[in-house]
């Protein structure tokens, strides 16, 4: 995989059923010694860590969908602009994300999300039905 292809790679990974077809997408295209860094969860280093936290962040919101609003590639980083919408506790949530991927030798090496947790974690605090997914997502 280029640089250049990750984005389309990227939208049709996040248009697939989660977790376990998602993460198949994305598991040959991850670098075995990977690093994933985003909100609301620890680092993740290597494929298992990476599954973990995705695994993760799909028991909070399991019905998350993603849109790409724009990409940018130079070299060996590639940026995507995304729009997250999901239900937490009955109500729907939503949340801007950019991501910024390192692609070398065909696979990603890096990963750092930048986004705002503060629409997730107040949607979460206000439902006290969600609760419990909160609290799974952290111990799971």
């Amino acid at each position: 995989m280029t640089p250049g292809e990750l984005p389309a790679v990227f939208a049709a990974g996040w248009a697939l059923p989660k977790p376990d077809a998602f993460l198949d997408h994305f598991r040959p295209v991850i670098a075995s010694d990977a690093t994933f860094v985003q909100p609301m969860f620890p680092d993740a280093h290597g494929i298992a860590a990476i599954e973990d936290m995705f695994r993760r962040l799909f028991v909070l919101l399991p019905d998350v969908a993603l849109t790409v609003v724009r990409t940018a590639v130079q070299e060996d980083a590639v940026y995507i602009e995304s729009i997250c919408t999901a239900t937490l506790g009955r109500k729907p949530v939503e949340f801007a994300v950019c991501d910024r991927f390192t692609v070398t030798g065909g696979a990603i090496r890096t990963r750092r999300s930048f986004s705002d947790p503060l629409p997730v974690l107040l949607t979460g605090l206000r439902r006290p039905s969600s609760w419990p997914r909160l609290i799974r997502s952290r111990t799971s």
